[in-house]
């Protein structure tokens, strides 16, 4: 649990700085934040635990959205929740970011 803080902190870090990123940086970073998200949702960690850390209504939608979606029934089945979560919202920034 300490680690996924760890690294949720680090990446809202880099974040202050998305001015000087390019959009496909950005948008990695948010799906990497995706990643996280449902990971953390993935390893069932109860709701209003996961929302303390996050900073931002940004953040906190994205939380939200991770924690619509059902955790996998086989631990095998994880990583590809994660991995598909992760892929859809780096597209949809993508394609925000071009319209």
């Amino acid at each position: 649990m300490k680690k996924v803080s760890i690294v949720c902190f680090m990446l809202f870090s880099a974040m202050a700085h998305a001015d000087e990123l390019t959009i496909e940086q950005t948008c990695e970073g948010w799906s990497n934040k995706a990643a996280k998200f449902m990971e953390v949702r993935q390893n069932n960690v109860p709701i209003y635990d996961a929302l303390k850390m996050t900073v931002g209504n940004y953040s906190r939608g994205l939380m939200l959205r991770a924690y619509n979606q059902a955790v996998a029934d086989e631990e095998s089945k994880k990583q590809a929740v994660i991995d598909n979560f992760a892929e859809m919202i780096e597209d949809e920034c993508l394609k925000g970011q071009s319209e």
